[in-house]
């Protein structure tokens, strides 16, 4: 296997005529890609005279290109010239076939599986796109019920708002909403996946408090734009697109679930459209190239390559780390093409499949390796030499020490956070504590002294029934069991309910505060519990309660009302438990 480049130039004709005459002489298998930079004149009428001259020499040959920025040409990152490049496939087993996705009629998910499943041998899915994001998705579904050891791997044509991207196959016209794929196969055929990283987050988390798909409307309830222009003083004008996408979100669902997402234009609302959809209630951070994590990734990713022995590695960088970069932008990938033939563009998004699930990347490297048979001879990476090659410019040094600062300071806080927590919080149930519910209670009724809220809160103070008797019979790891369980059945219900705190007021014994409800509501929250917790219990051991509730009569004393409260529950234990009592 190897690599053919060339410019499109004028000597391209006589150019590809040698390269045919050679493919046809060993009866070769070629695939040609043809990356066009997005924004040159007449880039689609360039398009079709390429794809003519190449059919024209070799009508079995595979073509495939895309829209691009940074095509990798001779070891470089160039943004001027078209690049044309043939992968030469040397084995007789080996087989590459190119299709333009938005030519073929549409059909059904399991018929779509069941073709990809068909395909003999079927090493990779190559996937150049310009489809909307959800298009795309749809298409991965399919793809990934494939197995695990199929290579997915490709990227997004660049466009902007003057220039549409847009993508090809072979002597189909360009379509500028479709996907092309190449389906790699072969018994001696090889191919390994990779990806590069290196973004770190910066500053603090911020809540995505509205947003619909791809367009974010409010973060911390302000105007989403509002992030880029308080922090990063980045303009609302013909280069936000350009600017933002130096400082991408990273999107956090859940405890483990994190992306990175870049903004690409700002709504006369203040909204910004997102690369790809953002949900409603996720976190995001402002994130920048770091340095630290970059060396590293590349140094990984390089002993990767080389352990694998490829002939070809095939690139695809993304733009905004492109832009990062600026002038040093050949600092990552000439690591590898030094020693090895490399091909490859600059794109939107960079697809790869990882543990048998396909993603669009944002601002990474994703390297494909390939070779055909067994590894030959492995090339040599001098680690050392590699990570002092890489000269930092000074806003990636800048960039690091905010990087540093930031972590510091998101330690200390979350230090703090946990300090405050457990001060507040029972160590063992997880609930507030004695100290925070009574103080929730003091602070409500200071706070609405003069208002109609000041007389309308109730509290709810409940205990189990014999929980000393349960003790004595099971032990006190039982009776902590309980309490535990009783607390997780108690946040779950109060959390439905506005404008409630709960507690453990001591031992046994719990406190509610609840505010802007009638006698009747309250009541009623009182039997839901009584009833829940008789009811959660799954065991030989019968666990009740005895509630006492009352309202805050106007102008007496907070204690008063905390007595009174007491005074039911111990009205309730003794007319015979499992029961609430109430003064309405």
């Amino acid at each position: 296997m190897k690599l053919l480049q060339t410019t499109f130039n004028s000597e391209f004709e006589s150019t590809i005529k040698n390269w045919a005459d050679d493919i046809k002489r060993n009866n070769f298998k070629a695939l040609f890609h043809i990356y066009i930079p997005y924004d040159i004149e007449g880039a689609r009428e360039h398009s079709d005279l390429i794809r003519n001259i190449l059919l024209r020499e070799l009508p079995g040959a595979s073509i495939v290109g895309c829209s691009a920025s940074g095509e990798i040409f001779d070891g470089h990152i160039q943004d001027e010239d078209i690049i044309v490049t043939a992968m030469i496939f040397e084995d007789a087993t080996s087989r590459v076939e190119a299709v333009a996705v938005y030519k073929r009629k549409e059909k059904g998910s399991s018929e779509r599986l069941s073709f990809l499943r068909s395909i003999p041998e079927l090493k990779a899915i190559e996937i150049l796109t310009s489809a909307p994001y959800q298009k795309f998705e749809d298409e991965i579904r399919i793809i990934d019920m494939l197995p695990e050891d199929v290579e997915v791997f490709g990227g997004f044509a660049v466009g902007d708002d003057k220039h549409a991207p847009f993508v090809f196959a072979n002597d189909a016209p360009d379509s500028s909403d479709g996907s092309v794929v190449v389906f790699y196969c072969g018994k001696n055929l090889n191919i390994q996946t990779d990806r590069l990283m290196g973004w770190k987050a910066i500053g603090y988390p911020l809540k995505v408090t509205k947003s619909e798909n791809d367009v974010v409307y409010e973060i911390e309830n302000k105007p989403a734009y509002d992030i880029y222009k308080h922090y990063l003083h980045i303009k609302n004008n013909e280069s936000f697109f350009y600017d933002a996408l130096e400082f991408p979100c990273e999107v956090q669902i859940g405890n483990e679930t994190t992306y990175i997402r870049h903004a690409k234009s700002v709504n006369p609302d203040g909204s910004i459209v997102m690369s790809s959809a953002i949900p409603q209630g996720s976190s995001i951070r402002l994130t920048y190239g770091d340095p630290r994590m970059i060396v590293e990734h590349t140094r990984k990713n390089s002993l990767q390559i080389r352990d694998f022995a490829p002939e070809v590695v095939s690139i695809i960088n993304c733009l905004g780390r492109k832009l990062f970069w600026s002038e040093k932008k050949d600092i990552e990938i000439s690591v590898i093409s030094k020693h090895l033939q490399t091909t490859g563009f600059s794109a939107l998004g960079e697809i790869m499949r990882y543990k048998g699930k396909t993603v669009l990347n944002n601002l990474s490297i994703v390297t494909v390796a390939m070779r055909e048979g067994n590894a030959v001879k492995q090339v040599k990476f001098d680690e050392e030499k590699t990570e002092n090659d890489i000269d930092f410019p000074m806003t990636a040094r800048l960039a690091l020490f905010i990087n540093t600062i930031s972590e510091e300071l998101i330690e200390k806080n979350n230090q703090l956070n946990d300090m405050l927590y457990k001060a507040s919080h029972d160590a063992l149930t997880g609930v507030l504590n004695r100290g925070a519910i009574e103080r929730i209670i003091y602070d409500h009724y200071e706070k609405n002294i003069s208002s109609d809220e000041a007389c309308n809160w109730h509290l709810i103070m409940f205990d189990i029934d014999n929980f000393k008797k349960i003790n004595d019979c099971y032990g006190h790891t039982k009776g902590d069991n309980i309490l535990k369980t009783l607390s997780r059945i108690l946040s779950e219900y109060i959390n439905t309910i506005p404008d409630a705190k709960a507690g453990r007021w001591g031992g046994e014994e719990f406190m509610l505060l609840i505010s802007g409800h009638t006698d009747q509501e309250i009541e009623e929250i009182a039997e839901n519990i009584l009833n829940k917790i008789k009811n959660g219990f799954d065991e030989e051991i019968p666990v009740t309660i005895s509630v006492g509730t009352t309202r805050y009569i106007p102008n007496e004393n907070v204690k008063d009302t905390i007595d009174r409260a007491d005074a039911l529950l111990y009205k309730a234990k003794k007319s015979g438990k499992a029961k609430v009592c109430s003064d309405f």
